[in-house]
């Protein structure tokens, strides 16, 4: 069976995307360039901001290094074939050239901006991204922080759609949290979002390659497209001056909402 991958550089990408290619006996990868995991806090913010803003995705950094090591691409795809390219080259001709040619079976995306013509009418029927939020209350960019915004860290998660020219629009096929523990922080239910992640892969190739479809469901509920400049590091108080990045616990005590998310799944065909 023949995988056409779609990977960011970061490595929460390739800890998950490596564990895909071991499933396939060929691959193409696409390897989209990210930016760098700690950006410079934007001009014009007040001291205090710049002090979150720098912890915060210094926390980040070092939760994911320690979590998945420093991963890099040409290590983790140095058998397959592959296409290094920017994020203005990703919806180039040269890479929709590759991928007729190369005519897969599946393909997973997890890392990269959206797929857009010419390359996403060249790829095959079943075509999923893996995005890091729950469609359809969390959906664009920063999806695993806004739950913590809104006091619902419960709402932090996984879901596996299939992709359409629209940012994450297309039909769920699996969605999942995990289990929150007294003591972790923000950044360590990211980075259990994306061990979920990695286990969930594997069932959901398995159960591809048993039936060849994937049962989906369309988003019907309400929900937002977040944007990059949605967010401000001010935002930041809340999680850090307020609450002292202890969401979870006060979820965990009960001072928080206890609403739980109705998650579906195509391995199950139902809600949780």
């Amino acid at each position: 069976m023949k995988l056409l991958l779609f990977s960011g550089t970061h490595a929460r990408h390739l800890y998950v995307n490596k564990e895909i290619i071991k499933h396939f006996d060929e691959s193409l990868v696409v390897v989209m360039k990210r930016e760098h995991l700690v950006p410079a806090p934007p001009l014009g913010i007040s001291e205090k901001d710049k002090y979150n803003f720098i912890k915060h995705f210094n926390n980040r950094e070092k939760k994911e290094n320690k979590a998945f090591n420093k991963l890099r691409y040409l290590d983790i795809f140095k058998k397959q074939n592959r296409i290094f390219v920017t994020p203005d080259q990703l919806n180039s001709m040269k890479v929709a050239k590759e991928v007729k040619k190369f005519n897969a079976d599946i393909c997973f995306i997890f890392g990269t901006n959206l797929i857009l013509d010419p390359v996403i009418d060249l790829l095959p029927r079943n075509k999923i991204n893996l995005h890091l939020g729950l469609s359809p209350w969390y959906k664009g960019a920063a999806t695993l922080f806004w739950p913590f915004y809104f006091m619902n860290p419960q709402f932090a998660g996984i879901t596996f759609h299939q992709i359409t020219k629209k940012a994450d629009q297309g039909e769920i096929i699996h969605q999942s949290v995990p289990n929150l523990e007294y003591g972790d922080t923000i950044h360590d239910v990211g980075v259990k979002c994306i061990f979920e992640a990695k286990q969930d892969i594997v069932k959901l190739i398995n159960h591809f390659k048993k039936t060849n479809f994937f049962l989906g469901k369309y988003q019907k509920a309400d929900g937002r497209v977040w944007r990059v400049k949605d967010f401000h590091p001010s935002h930041l108080r809340l999680i850090y001056d307020l609450f002292d990045d202890d969401l979870v616990d006060q979820y965990l005590d009960g001072f928080l909402n206890h609403e739980k998310p109705k998650l579906f799944s195509c391995l199950t065909n139902s809600y949780d």
